[in-house]
């Protein structure tokens, strides 16, 4: 088979990557619309599910040489200072292998990358159009270029342009928050200097967690309407009644390394897949970064979709769309769920009033409730 792959993200390099590594009959092409190759930065969180697909694609490695092992995760009520959840990360490791990884995307991103054999990568390949054929599908690029393959992969995130083209009766729905994003090169305070931690507040949270012995990465979600935007100045203000580690992290960080994110993520779509055009990762189901599972549901869906791939010569669309099918059913009910609880998570760590404290009641009460729900994706 020749596949093309719209997208050179973690997912799409994730797929080019198993096929190359457990099915080099397959030929893949990744087309990648940026002048160069480049993460969007930030960090990640890498549960056990992701180091999993990470094993199996022989990058394991980098964890233990580029991550830092989280020693829990603490969930603290930022008007009271109230420790609502805490898990230690060893027992997340005696029951599913690991416990929680942070790193750095560009590292995930760039690992992936180098291991894709030379001329796999094609940048500059903005997508213009998608042709079905008889006996494949056509993209054109803006540059001009055209290529036509056996299956066409978007991994091109939640603003995939191969599925407007393709499934244009899709929509993203906003979630009405907007992420603001920092790197700092200032430690968290000792006593969360391998956590993660994640502070609820009214309308406003706040997350933060340590790349490396120099780097933290912070992460703000606020309510905002779309098109909106907040400078670092407006953030120090929003965040006033917050913890003193919170404004430390946001007042040490250069202005220029804050980037603020519209949330938004798609209901259930009722096929992944249209004739020879299939979407992977966000593009088939973009997700609220509230359970740390969009990098991990991305690299799940790249291994699926290699593993259905993997015993097809020259297929005809019946035979390949039966595998994309099973692709499709072994991977959407746990994607759907994430979208699903994520929204619920990003809007429960918001609240306000009296379902505010309904919340940390319920948390305090019941720590194994909270802990099947955001431990629901680690098997």
């Amino acid at each position: 088979m020749n596949i093309t792959v719209i997208g050179a993200g973690i997912s799409g390099l994730a797929l080019a990557r198993a096929v190359t590594l457990h099915h080099p009959h397959h030929r893949v092409q990744v087309h990648e619309a940026q002048a160069t190759l480049r993460s969007i930065g930030g960090g990640l969180i890498i549960p056990p599910n992701s180091a999993r697909v990470l094993d199996r694609l022989g990058l394991g490695h980098i964890l233990d040489a580029y991550g830092v092992p989280l020693t829990d995760m603490q969930i603290i009520d930022a008007k009271t200072g109230r420790t609502l959840y805490h898990r230690p990360q060893t027992a997340v490791a005696q029951r599913h292998g690991r416990g929680l990884y942070s790193l750095s995307r560009t590292v995930l991103h760039r690992s992936l990358a180098e291991t894709l054999p030379a001329g796999t990568i094609h940048t500059g390949h903005e997508l213009s159009g998608v042709e079905y054929h008889f006996d494949g599908v056509a993209a054109r690029f803006a540059n001009g270029a055209e290529t036509t393959a056996d299956l066409l992969v978007s991994a091109e995130g939640r603003e995939s342009r191969t599925r407007q083209l393709t499934m244009p009766e899709t929509q993203l729905v906003h979630t009405g928050q907007v992420a603001y994003r920092g790197l700092t090169t200032i430690a968290p305070l000792p006593q969360y200097h391998n956590s993660f931690v994640e502070y609820w507040g009214r309308g406003r949270r706040f997350t933060f967690f340590r790349l490396a012995e120099n780097l933290t990465y912070w992460h703000a979600p606020v309510t905002q309407t779309p098109g909106a935007t907040r400078k670092k100045t407006d953030l120090l203000r929003e965040y006033r009644d917050f913890p003193e580690q919170v404004i430390e992290l946001i007042a040490h960080t250069d202005a220029e390394h804050i980037h603020g994110v519209d949330l938004s993520d798609i209901r259930p779509l009722p096929h992944w897949h249209r004739g020879k055009v299939v979407l992977i990762g966000d593009a088939a189901h973009a997700t609220s970064p509230n359970l740390g599972q969009g990098a991990a549901q991305a690299l799940e869906d790249a291994y699926s979709l290699a593993t259905q791939l993997a015993p097809l010569g020259d297929p005809d669309l019946p035979t390949l769309s039966a595998a994309l099918g099973r692709y499709q059913q072994e991977r959407e009910a746990a994607a759907n769920a994430v979208v699903h609880r994520s929204r619920q998570i990003g809007q429960l760590g918001q609240a306000g009033g009296a379902v505010r404290l309904l919340r940390n009641i319920g948390m305090t009460l019941s720590p194994e409730l909270a802990r099947e729900r955001i431990e629901a994706f680690y098997e």
